[in-house]
């Protein structure tokens, strides 16, 4: 048998306010996001170096922390390698066409989309609060605008891992981002100025898992860095891969990663108002509270 509903009493509105707004501070003043990245080159010259980056975004800033263990054999790579080497390019008469919509398209996506998620986020915060507010008041349509706040409000915090991304890309997002500690965490990343250009015979496998509030991907990368060969040795090696255990063969990299995108960890404390609404219903409006008819023949 279904316990009975509690029933509604004079201070149930005040409190779920004072609940609401408590949750509401509590997810504004803690991290929205957390991207943790987990890479390591497991073969050839770099490996075995690690590195560890943690990037925290709030409603102001973006804190990048990035550490590196095992650093000399990387630091060795990347002063042995010739940062000009690269896979030869087709160059066609659509260069021209390509390389002006590639400026269109960079000129059109100048946008701070982190910021417009932060904007919004804090907008459904606010209605949030409010629509709990209106539910006070005996309007019949309370109980449609304190559901459609909540759903704004998970909405926002799920669009928000999509606006970082998005921001990851932007490039140059204007001077809002160097009081934030940069524009993305890869700038911070060592070893994210080594193109995939510069690889022969490269292979690449991503896989992406969602995990609670976010999602993990997983990528790994392996190929035979041109930089690491001479220049009269790159155009064999680019045609076929070298034979196991020549000399050709020391330029293979193989490098893993683990990337993770999770919102934080007290968002999840908004779960919690759906049940408060339900053992703490609001008052009934009355039968002649809700339309003009009822106030008519009470007359």
């Amino acid at each position: 048998m279904k316990p009975p509903r509690p029933r509604p009493f004079a201070g149930a509105g005040g409190v779920r306010l004072a609940i609401t707004a408590l949750l509401a501070v509590h997810v504004f003043i803690s991290a929205w996001l957390v991207a943790s990245v987990e890479a390591s080159y497991t073969e050839g010259r770099p490996a075995p170096t690690e590195f560890h980056s943690l990037v925290a975004i709030d409603n102001e800033q973006t804190l990048i922390d990035v550490r590196i263990e095992r650093a000399t054999a990387f630091f060795l790579y990347t002063l042995q390698r010739d940062d000009t080497a690269r896979m030869p390019v087709n160059t066609t008469g659509d260069d021209g066409q390509s390389q002006t919509d590639s400026d269109e398209d960079s000129g059109g996506s100048d946008r701070d989309w982190l910021k417009i998620g932060r904007n919004w986020i804090k907008v459904s915060l606010v209605l949030l609060v409010l629509s709990e507010l209106v539910m006070m008041v005996p309007w019949k349509w309370r109980h449609y605008l304190r559901v459609f706040a909540f759903a704004m409000t998970l909405i926002a915090f799920s669009m928000f891992p999509i606006a970082y991304v998005a921001s990851l890309g932007g490039g140059d997002d204007g001077g809002d981002n160097e009081g934030e500690g940069g524009g993305s965490a890869t700038e911070g990343t060592p070893g994210a100025e080594i193109e995939t250009q510069s690889f022969a015979h490269s292979e690449e496998n991503v896989q992406i898992r969602p995990i609670w509030l976010g999602f993990e991907l997983q990528a790994d990368f392996s190929g035979y860095d041109l930089g690491l060969l001479d220049e009269d040795d790159r155009d064999g090696v680019i045609a076929e891969p070298p034979a196991e255990n020549s000399t050709e063969a020391k330029s293979f990299v193989a490098f893993e990663s683990t990337f993770n995108i999770e919102l934080g960890q007290n968002l999840d404390s908004l779960l919690v108002l759906p049940l408060m609404w339900y053992f703490l219903p609001a008052t009934r409006i009355k039968q002649d509270e809700k339309t003009y008819g009822g106030l008519l023949e009470s007359e």
